[in-house]
Parts: C-alpha cells; structure tokens; sequence
C-alpha cells in the first residue's frame, strides 16, 4: 500500500490569492481540488480539469505526492498509478463523503481571514484548496496557497487510522480541526519564529503567541480547541498549573539553552516528559497560552500585529504577570 504519514508539513511556494475566486476580498472559497481529482480519477473529467488549477497541480505533483510537475512526461499516468491502490481510493471515497458540505469551515476561515486583514493588511491572502494526499501532508502553506489534506481529518475513530497512526495523534484528526490547523500553518509561515531556538520560554511563548492568535480568528471555539486538546487533557493542565510551573523553574529549563527541555515540552507524544504520564502532550504550549492570555489581559489595547512583534520574551513574561 502506498500511503504515507507525515505530521505538520509547511511547504512555502507559489502564486494565487484566497479572493481569486471572488470579487468580494473578505469571501473565502475552498477550492475543491479533492473534488476534481476524485472525478478524474474515476474517470468522469479530463486532464483538462486537474490543468484548470495547474499552479496547485504542480504543487501537488512536485512537493506533495513527489511525482513531478504536471508539464513532465507521464506525469499522468503517475498520478493515475500513486492513487491506485484500492485503500487510497476507499480512503477518498470516505473523504468525499465526510466534506461533501464544507460551508462551515469556510465560514470561519473568511471571518478569520477578515480579522487578520485588520491587523495585517500588508499581508498577501491565499488562495484555499482542499486536496488528499494518502495520509502524507497536513498542510501546504505558500504566499498565495493555503491547502490541507483533508484525508487526515476523517475522525478519530476512522479504521484506516489505527494501522498509521499512535492513539494519542488522532484526537487531532477530527473534521472541527480543518479550520484551525489551515490557520496556523498559514500563521507559522507569515509569523516565523524569531526567539533562540533552544530556549523553553522563547518557544512556548511563540506558541502561546499562535495560540491567542487563533483564539481571537475563532472566537466561537471552546478554549481546548484553541491547543488541539480535549477538555479532559485542558482541565488536567488547569488543575495541575502550579505544578507544571513549579517543574519548569525547579529543572531551570525556562531561561537556559536546553534543546532537550524544549523537546519535553513541546512535542507531540503520549505525555509531556517532564512531567507525570497523566499529562498531555505539548504542557509547555498551554503554559505559553496562559501567559499570552494573562499579558493581554493586563494590555488589551494591544493589537494582534504588536503582541507578534514582541520576542522579548523574557520581558513578555515579566509584562504578562503570571502567577499560576
């Protein structure tokens, strides 16, 4: 079987814009290359229609599926040959099913879209495509192209899953997450990390930064969402605060160079490392999340574009007053 797994993947390439299907700059259309692809692979369209999107044909060729532009010699007879397998094509027959209707995640994607704009008009929107990859990148982020595989959000509990994936991955591959994780990708490429690499407090306050972001793009999630948690994995951090705080200090992992600290806390995993097994995973991105939050309650003149500018994070600490 072909099908490939990879975690968030950023890809930065290209030319489009998210209103190019639309006079209107705040609509937001997915553009549903997923769909035209499963028609020509059942053979109900021509070439001619993957070509009327060759731009992101040529994305998805090159730097997705790994099979070459689509202007390159048997290309489609590659990509003919890449979705062959029967459980590629039960797997998009599904995703068809589960994102026939996509009119909610579009709507939050153009509100969010219409907030950034306030605070980053300098910014160019992307052109948004849904495509499937067999299980291999969740998103594809570019100047102007923004897209997600959408096979990797089919629900927790989709059989396929268990044959690729940890249990503790696939809490995050529910269809609710189509909206945030396309956010964040496009957030993390135009709002590079600008701290020292190997420093806890730089890195969790980054992420606690994209987090907030994403809290005020979707203002109508629950607060879990906005860390990818379920409220059980929220509600055990929250309780635990004092706890996790105390860790940290007591191992002096905020301040020093420690690449490991760095890995116990942020990475994905059954659990946070540093902490009990009871723990989620990625504690130091809740803790960032706290102390954004706490610094913008105590400033809430500030401007989304402002808090991203700061990367003193040392100084964004001691602003943000956090006392667990």
């Amino acid at each position: 079987m072909s099908i490939r797994c990879l975690g968030l993947i950023l890809s930065i390439f290209l030319a489009s814009s998210c209103s190019s299907q639309s006079s209107n700059e705040d609509s937001c259309h997915l553009i549903r290359f997923d769909q035209v692809l499963y028609q020509y692979l059942r053979q109900q369209v021509s070439e001619d229609a993957l070509l009327e999107h060759k731009a992101f044909l040529d994305l998805f060729g090159e730097r997705v599926i790994g099979i070459g532009r689509s202007d390159s010699a048997g290309f489609f007879d590659r990509l003919r040959k890449y979705f062959s397998d029967p459980s590629l094509m039960n797997l998009y027959r599904d995703e068809q099913q589960i994102f026939a209707d996509v009119a909610t995640v579009e709507d939050e994607l153009e509100a969010a879209f219409r907030r950034l704009r306030q605070d980053f008009p300098e910014w160019q929107y992307p052109a948004v495509y849904l495509h499937v990859s067999g299980l291999y990148q969740n998103v594809v982020v570019g100047d102007s192209i923004l897209s997600l595989s959408a096979d990797k959000y089919l629900g927790a509990d989709y059989p396929l899953y268990a044959r690729f994936f940890y249990d503790y991955q696939l809490a995050a591959m529910a269809p609710e997450r189509l909206a945030p994780d396309m956010l964040l990708g496009f957030l993390m490429t135009n709002l590079p990390f600008q701290g020292r690499t190997d420093v806890l407090l730089d890195r969790m306050l980054y992420e606690g930064q994209l987090r907030y972001l994403l809290s005020q793009l979707l203002p109508r999630r629950k607060t879990h969402e906005y860390l990818a948690y379920s409220e059980k994995q929220y509600a055990w951090c929250h309780k635990y605060r004092k706890r996790i705080w105390k860790t940290i200090l007591e191992n002096h992992d905020l301040f020093q160079t420690n690449p490991v600290a760095v890995q116990q806390y942020l990475t994905d995993a059954p659990y946070t490392a540093a902490l009990p097994v009871e723990s989620p995973p990625r504690a130091g991105v809740w803790v960032g999340f706290q102390i954004i939050s706490s610094y913008m309650q105590r400033h809430p003149t500030t401007s989304l574009s402002e808090l991203m500018r700061q990367t003193d994070y040392a100084a964004l600490l001691k602003d943000s007053g956090y006392k667990p």
